[in-house]
């Protein structure tokens, strides 16, 4: 039987967005609070939890 895996949430961000932060969003069940920055990118992924964000146009 494979197990069933969720895949990674994806949150959309203003176009405009420079900076990104992630804390796992489950309270006290989720990670550190962490900081990305898009840098010429439009989309990052958290190194914790694999949460997408990606710039809306």
């Amino acid at each position: 039987m494979t197990p069933n895996f969720k895949s990674p949430e994806t949150i959309k961000v203003a176009k405009e967005a420079d900076e990104v932060m992630c804390d796992g969003g489950m309270g006290p069940l989720g990670h550190p609070i962490v900081y990305y920055t898009f840098d010429k990118s439009d989309t990052v992924e958290c190194g914790y939890c694999d949460r997408v964000f990606t710039k809306t146009n």
